[in-house]
């Protein structure tokens, strides 16, 4: 074979990990790679001419992978072959190989590549794993229920006698490998299952539906001698099915008892939204409602004899066990009590405990009503602090609207808070409330990838605590941005749609909205909707005296702030920044050499050279950054809510369109320009202060080579500043 091919080889595989050997079609080895001669315990010198017979410990083995030379387009070429290797030290290891045969241009066989792996470690774990599995049978047989594991092809791997036994008619079909609905239809013809009147197909259809959920929900299960199981299936890690059946046909046969003594006390306490509990004098429940079932995260069987209390916080058993106390002598007990009940919800409830007295006038048992006033309660604190909000005459339009976003996103529990702005289609983030400030606004989506397009479509508010399980599911933003709760409604200005207001999280809530929350939604948005109209009706008033203004106020040359209006908005920025402390960075940036440019090409050239430059540089900002001309060829910038990280980001993008955009044919000097960024301090009173920060980092970036930009460090201030 050509040395440009050997040479080929050992670029694509000499440092490769894996073993890599290459014969030619006489099974003669031409190539092996570093990783081949540590596997094989011999140097390449010594490999290269021999034959691959010599690794073999079995010679037949050999002989039957010739075929691989002979058919070399067969399917053998994409599966692993087991062999015992024979090292060149004598030592021998099973290995796994696989081949691809190697063509000529003419489509002839030249060769094959192998890749060998020694599997001796593999081996010997599956020969643990196997130990261990063996173990974890002899363990199993320890316990009192019927356990069984099925892998994520649904055969069985592993189950112990108990579940054999409970399935005596089906044990010849239990064992390992065999599919569980093998085993089901096998237990079938053996009439080992009681379907109800159903049809074998439909029977065994809602079994595999159930099993093939394996949510942990407990299942009950007859079979045809009358015994009754509970079936209780969950999710491996590894995706599998583990299972435990166990006998509960006394417990159904006492449960049918209490069911027939409580049918009609669980006929009217199941319809109300309340638990409704009765439990015996040392706190165990003999009786619970659906609703207590619900909060108590658990079933009426499984409830029934234990002490409700016990899933409670201990600061909260304390409470209940005091009232229980009271209740115990005869006292009718109500209190308004905070409980983190165990289906992971906290909820306000209104708490009566009262005693049962029995004809000896002797309290047996107390009776104890919980009421859920959660959202009462929340929705009177909400209300109330709405109103402080917006009749307050010490809060700003801005920070009126943020305290409500802030507000919305207490009461609704969720993290995202959005007020929108709706143009063609175009959804914008006006105001938005977040915990990391993810949300920006400014922030533009196709109004069709948002729920928002939901809510404008309903006219009115809208909510999903589920979106998995909802309408939602459907929509595009549950792709885009898996959003599982949503709560919005549309904002309505002088009667026309301006947009939305919204609360969003990423997780599904665990208590369903109320009419109450919908309410408080479409509060918000009437409030919210007014005031934008009050402020454009002040905004429409000022706009005549900003019109004079902005004669004064804009540089002739390049249309961008001049020098006295760009310092009089900077210093309300630093106002703005030390009330509500969001970041900001101020960056002065001077266009490099620009003296030599107005000496080369005259003044036209150098004023065309600025106008381009502000145009260049004010179409890339946002409408909330601050853009001004404040010398010759100096300007200021002050990059609104961004940290310095980011600041320093946006200029150097900023810098390199200065590059790629502000050239000129008759100009032979490169246009640059130097940036110097300093982030406003707590201590930052004037923006003079700042400004000098920002234009000692610009002195440093334009002394040390300009066309790049520098972040203002302490040790660049003067001695005594």
């Amino acid at each position: 074979m050509a040395e440009s091919i050997i040479l080929d080889l050992q670029q694509s595989f000499g440092d490769l990990n894996e073993a890599v050997l290459v014969t030619n079609s006489n099974r003669t080895i031409i190539f092996v790679n570093k990783a081949a001669e540590q596997l094989l315990k011999a140097n390449s010198s010594a490999l290269v001419g021999t034959t691959t017979k010599r690794f073999f410990a079995d010679p037949e083995q050999f002989e039957a992978m010739a075929d691989l030379y002979e058919k070399p387009s067969d399917s053998r070429h994409r599966k692993a072959h087991a062999i015992d290797l024979l090292k060149g030290d004598g030592t021998k290891c099973p290995a796994e190989v696989v081949s691809a045969p190697l063509f000529t241009s003419s489509h002839e066989l030249s060769g094959l590549l192998f890749i060998a792996r020694d599997v001796t470690e593999r081996i010997a774990l599956e020969t643990k794993l196997s130990d261990i599995a063996l173990t974890l049978e002899d363990a199993l047989d320890a316990i009192s229920e019927g356990f069984a594991l099925y892998d994520t092809e649904d055969r069985l791997v592993l189950c112990n006698d108990n579940y054999r036994d409970i399935y005596a008619h089906s044990a010849p079909a239990i064992f390992p490998g065999n599919r569980f609905e093998d085993i089901l239809q096998y237990g079938l013809t053996k009439n080992q299952y009681d379907t109800g009147g159903k049809t074998n197909e439909e029977w065994i259809a809602e079994r595999l539906k159930q099993h093939e959920a394996s949510d942990g929900q407990v299942i009950e299960q007859q079979l045809d001698d009358g015994r009754w199981l509970r079936i209780s299936e969950t999710r491996t890690l590894s995706g599998g099915i583990a299972g435990i059946r166990a006998d509960i046909t006394e417990l159904k046969k006492a449960r049918a008892e209490a069911e027939k003594a409580f049918k009609n006390l669980s006929l009217i306490a199941d319809n109300l939204y309340s638990s409704i509990t009765e439990v015996d004098l040392d706190g165990r429940c003999v009786f619970i409602n659906k609703t207590g079932s619900e909060w108590f995260a658990g079933t009426d069987e499984g409830l029934i004899g234990t002490r409700l209390r016990d899933k409670l916080p201990w600061k909260e058993r304390e409470q209940v066990r005091t009232m229980f106390q009271r209740a115990i002598k005869g006292e009718n007990v109500s209190e308004e009590v905070r409980f983190h009940f165990p289906d992971g919800v906290t909820r306000e409830c209104e708490f009566q405990c009262n005693p049962r007295i029995d004809d000896n006038g002797e309290v047996h048992g107390l009776v104890v009503l919980i009421n859920d006033i959660t959202d009462r309660k929340k929705t009177e604190r909400t209300l109330a602090e709405l109103y402080a909000i917006t009749s307050t005459q010490e809060l700003s339009h801005e920070d009126k609207i943020s305290e409500i976003l802030r507000l919305g996103s207490e009461h609704f529990e969720l993290p995202f808070a959005i007020i929108s702005h709706v143009i063609d289609q175009r959804y914008t983030i006006t105001h938005a409330h977040s915990p990391g400030g993810e949300l920006v606004p400014g922030t533009s989506f196709d109004l069709k990838d948002t729920y928002c397009t939901l809510t404008l479509q309903a006219e009115g508010p809208l909510a999903t605590a589920s979106a998995a399980h909802s309408e939602f599911a459907k929509h595009p933003c549950y792709e885009l941005f898996a959003l599982e709760t949503y709560i919005g409604a549309p904002l309505l200005v002088d009667g026309l749609v301006h947009g939305t207001i919204n609360f969003s999280a990423p997780d599904s809530r665990k208590r369903p909205f109320s009419p109450a929350d919908v309410q408080i939604v479409r509060q918000f948005a009437d409030w919210i909707g007014h005031e934008i109209a009050r402020q454009r009706d002040h905004e429409a008033l000022m706009n005549a005296k900003i019109n004079l203004e902005r004669v004064a106020s804009i540089d002739d040359l390049t249309q961008v702030l001049n020098r006295r209006a760009f310092l009089e908005r900077a210093n309300t920025e630093i106002q703005r920044f030390r009330r509500t402390k969001r970041p900001l960075t101020a960056v002065m940036i001077d266009i490099d050499k620009f003296k030599a440019i107005n000496d080369n090409n005259g003044h036209a050239a150098g004023d065309a050279v600025l106008k381009r430059f502000a145009d260049i540089i004010n179409g890339a900002l946002r409408a909330v950054d601050v853009f001004g001309r404040v010398g010759g060829e100096e300007f200021c910038l002050i990059l609104h809510n961004t940290e310095i990280e980011d600041a320093l980001m946006v200029s150097e993008r900023l810098r390199q369109k200065i590059i790629e955009q502000c050239q000129f044919e008759e100009i032979d000097q490169l246009i640059t320009c130097s940036m110097g960024l300093a982030p406003a301090a707590r201590e930052e009173i004037e923006f003079s202060t700042l400004m000098q920060k920002a234009d000692m980092a610009l002195y440093e970036a334009k002394t040390t080579g300009r066309n790049k930009c520098i972040v203002y460090k302490d040790e660049m201030a003067p001695a005594g500043l």
